[in-house]
């Protein structure tokens, strides 16, 4: 299997609930669950920002899902849209939706089910400007296929890049794993957990669980920095923003296929 990541990025004013994400930084959407047929869409997702701008997107997505007048990303008519919020607390959603788009070309959900059939598996994430998509495909000729369609399709005032296409690497675990931390380093966060360092107001200093460790100072004051920096690298690529990489020339996209 492939991974194909790409990314769609709005100008403001081209759809009203991504103005609220590139008027809001600190507002960040990101799938659970995502499926489609050549019929309709559904979608969990789970949402997180200041408490304002949730409010705000309450507002704008129930007035959407009253409104005739609603176009899918490409340029398609919804016809119908089910929105439910399942969970709510003052900095978080969780959300259901279900959209039947009508004729025309289709957002990029109905256009990925429909080049790659069965089996469909696909993730977004929205902060800023950008809506991110991961797609898993089977073989390249099918990334040439939906790259082009989704390319040729865009609204106005929306703009393509693509990311990669290689290796999975963001589907077999969520969240952050341990697993490319040193054993010293993990040892060194578990020992400051246990010692009350991160407690507040702090039981023990670096200095007191080193003695209790019978290691130098400065070796678990290291460790301690490496490992937290490396924690904090892990959470900004695994639950918040949408991934920063060189983007893919199209040519050379082709070319691959």
């Amino acid at each position: 299997m492939r991974e194909f990541v790409f990314t769609v990025e709005y100008e403001r004013g081209v759809d009203e609930v991504m103005d609220l994400f590139i008027e809001n930084p600190d507002l960040h959407s990101k799938t659970m669950a995502i499926h489609a047929t050549s019929e309709s869409m559904w979608r969990l997702d789970r949402l997180t920002g200041p408490t304002e701008a949730l409010e705000a997107f309450d507002e704008v997505i129930e007035q959407a899902t009253r409104c005739n007048g609603v176009l899918g990303m490409c340029g398609a008519p919804v016809v119908e849209w089910e929105y439910e919020v399942l969970s709510e607390t003052p900095n978080g959603r969780i959300v259901y939706s279900c959209r039947e788009e009508g004729d025309g070309i289709q957002s990029i959900p109905h256009v990925a089910a429909k080049h790659i059939g069965d089996g469909l598996l696909m993730q977004a994430e929205r902060r800023g400007a950008q809506n991110q998509w991961r797609l898993l495909i089977s073989d390249d000729d099918t990334v040439s296929e939906i790259y082009e369609e989704v390319k040729d399709s865009l609204s106005d005032g929306l703009s393509l890049s693509v990311q990669r296409i290689s290796e999975p690497e963001c589907w077999l675990e969520e969240g952050v794993s341990a697993d490319g931390l040193p054993p010293e380093q993990q040892a060194a966060l578990e020992a400051a957990v246990e010692f009350g360092y991160y407690e507040t107001p702090r039981q023990h200093t670096v200095q007191e669980i080193s003695e209790e460790l019978d290691i130098p100072n400065s070796t678990l004051q290291y460790r301690l920095t490496r490992a937290e920096a490396w924690l904090a690298r892990q959470f900004v690529t695994d639950t918040l923003g949408t991934e920063v990489e060189e983007r893919v020339d199209p040519e050379k996209l082709e070319a691959s296929a």
